[in-house]
């Protein structure tokens, strides 16, 4: 390698001098290309400059290719030829002279070549990158020394460090890849030639930006504000809509800005979606468009129906029982578990769902009992319960969502209580066995006024039958009692089959005490035995299962089958049989 040279042809000895020739060059570059500028002498050893001289018998010769011829005197230290020429750096050239001072036989010469330095470097190349949502900007800048021009620039981007999955190129200083994934890390790498080598920038990591997302989608009620917020970290333009979970659009927001906004979705659209619910999964659905490409991401949110209960504020009721009436004397008045109540709605009292519901069903309630009837937008509702138990009564209208409004109102109440019989004893005289009966009984009443009809005991009676039979029998005695103060009690004879004398000792009998207020009857049952003793015990003897009966005497009277024990066989037999068979043989 070299970039200049000074070389001489071989001497000759001719007039008792010595000849050469002397070929000297230099270069200089401009980036790879030299200039090379060269000079051919004449020389001699001895004489003074430029006096000297020999005959010329011929020169020749060759730089780069340029061939040289002279003839004429040669002078010492004259210019024999001079020229120049551009080469590339790494290159070579030759040279050559041949020179005849005084005669032929006399010749100098020489043949040269030489390789010009090589000024081309690698170069040195650095990479910059920029991130988008679905491109990465890249530039390159090159260090050449500027002995060479950079031929070409390339910038790859690859999805791995290794640089085998090559995704794009850039054939320039800088530019963009586009069509790449968001949120995805790529791999950029700029080269660069100046024809002889190659730079390669050290591997750039760069990830592209994520799409924006939404990070907060409250629940809310409908038709009140919540407020939305998301990430957007490329900046990109994006637009926010609400929809159905199938995607249709239900709410469009349009274009937002910034990180969050405060949205109130029109009520009539949501409430219109759910006419048979009381909330709705709803979707917010975020999108994000860069460079003509949309990305979406999604957020679910409930919306919860508020102030929809229907619009219901009247009813009319009105007790139905004709007996509690002619008592209480108005229809407005309830008797506790007497009073049959109907409540009713009218076409103008009718209740009116709200918020795009429909209306269903209305329901009575009163007290433990209530009754529920279809909703009738036409024609009166009517709803009526038996014997109801308090004096509030409400009534619900129930709209599709299952909402309801209730209207109560409270009626004049009597608490009523029935009438009960706590106690009845019927007792035969004679310590049990006469056929004279005391009857007793007690009770309580509800000594209050119905409001038309103040109560009292309006009935006391009693019958009787045989406790075999099934019919009963009218008592013929009026049967006298005391009340006061929600009580009433009375004791005295009856009357029973034997007429003034009670009834049959032999026989057992059913005795029902019936009592009546203005409002109820009661009756209560008990059981009069037979008055035939077991054991009856008389001065003169004994009866078993009846009285003694003095007319007829004796030490023992028995009534029924008298039965012994046979010790010789262990069975009972009966003795008034086994007599009378003995007295019949």
């Amino acid at each position: 390698m070299a970039t200049s040279g000074s070389v001489e042809t071989n001497h000759i000895a001719a007039t008792s001098r010595k000849w050469y020739w002397q070929l000297i060059w230099s270069s200089s570059y401009s980036g790879n290309t030299a200039t090379v500028n060269w000079e051919i002498y004449a020389r001699c050893e001895g004489g003074t400059s430029g006096s000297t001289w020999v005959a010329n018998y011929g020169f020749g010769g060759n730089v780069n290719g340029k061939n040289l011829s002279f003839s004429g005197s040669f002078y010492k230290d004259a210019r024999v030829a001079s020229g120049s020429f551009q080469i590339g750096g790494g290159n070579s050239f030759s040279a050559s002279i041949t020179a005849h001072p005084y005669s032929g036989s006399h010749t100098s010469s020489g043949n040269w070549s030489w390789t010009m330095d090589n000024k081309v470097v690698t170069p040195t190349v650095t990479c910059s990158v920029t991130r988008g949502l679905n491109t990465i900007g890249a530039s390159m800048s090159v260090t050449n020394d500027g002995r060479a021009s950079i031929v070409d620039r390339y910038i790859d981007l690859f999805t791995d460090s290794g640089c085998s999955d090559k995704v794009g190129v850039i054939s320039g200083a800088s530019g963009t890849f586009t069509g790449l994934q968001p949120n995805k890390t790529y791999y950029a790498r700029a080269n660069a030639s100046n024809g002889t080598y190659r730079g390669y920038s050290s591997v750039q990591k760069i990830s592209t930006y994520d799409i924006a997302k939404l990070t907060e989608t409250p629940d809310v009620y409908i038709g009140s504000a919540h407020t939305i917020k998301w990430t957007n970290p490329s900046g990109a333009t994006i637009s926010l809509k609400l929809c159905k979970t199938d995607g249709t659009a239900v709410y469009n927001v349009g274009t937002v800005t910034g990180t969050s906004k405060s949205i109130t979705a029109t009520a009539t659209t949501i409430y219109a979606l759910i006419p048979n619910s009381n909330s709705i999964k709803l979707r917010y659905i975020l999108t994000t468009t860069a460079n003509g490409t949309s990305y979406t991401n999604y957020k679910e949110c409930t919306f919860k129906v508020t102030n929809s209960n229907p619009t219901f504020s009247e009813f009319t009721y009105q007790d139905t029982n004709t007996t509690t009436i002619a008592l209480t004397g108005n229809n407005q008045i309830i008797v506790n578990n007497y009073s049959n109540i109907k409540a009713i709605i009218s076409t103008e009292n009718k209740a009116v769902a709200k918020n795009s519901a429909t209306m269903k069903s209305y329901k009575l309630a009163c007290g433990t009992k209530n009754i529920s009837k279809d909703y009738n937008d036409s024609a009166n509702v009517e709803l009526s319960l038996n014997k109801v138990d308090s004096s509030t009564m409400t009534v619900y209208a129930t709209d599709s969502r299952g909402n309801s409004t209730s209207k109560s109102k409270t009626a004049t109440y009597k608490n009523y209580s029935d009438l009960a019989i706590t106690r009845l004893i019927a007792t035969r005289q004679q310590n049990g066995v006469g056929s004279a009966v005391l009857l007793e009984f007690e009770g309580t009443y509800w000594n209050n006024s119905f409001g038309a009809v103040t109560n009292a005991i309006s009935k006391c009676t009693y019958q009787y039958k045989l406790a075999s039979s099934n019919t009963w029998i009218a008592g013929t005695t009026q049967l006298s009692y005391s009340a006061s103060d929600g009580k009433f009690s009375g004791s005295m004879l009856i009357n029973g089959d034997l007429g003034t004398d009670g009834f049959n000792i032999s026989n057992a009998y059913n005795i029902r005490l019936q009592m009546a207020d203005k409002l109820v009857t009661k009756a209560v049952d008990i059981t009069l035995p037979s008055g035939a003793p077991g054991l009856a015990i008389a001065k003169k003897g004994l009866a078993i299962k009846q009285k003694y009966n003095n007319d007829l005497g004796g030490a023992l009277q028995v009534n029924g089958i008298i039965y012994a024990l046979d010790s010789s066989s262990g069975t009972f037999i009966d003795i008034v049989k086994k007599l009378n068979e003995l007295a019949s043989k």
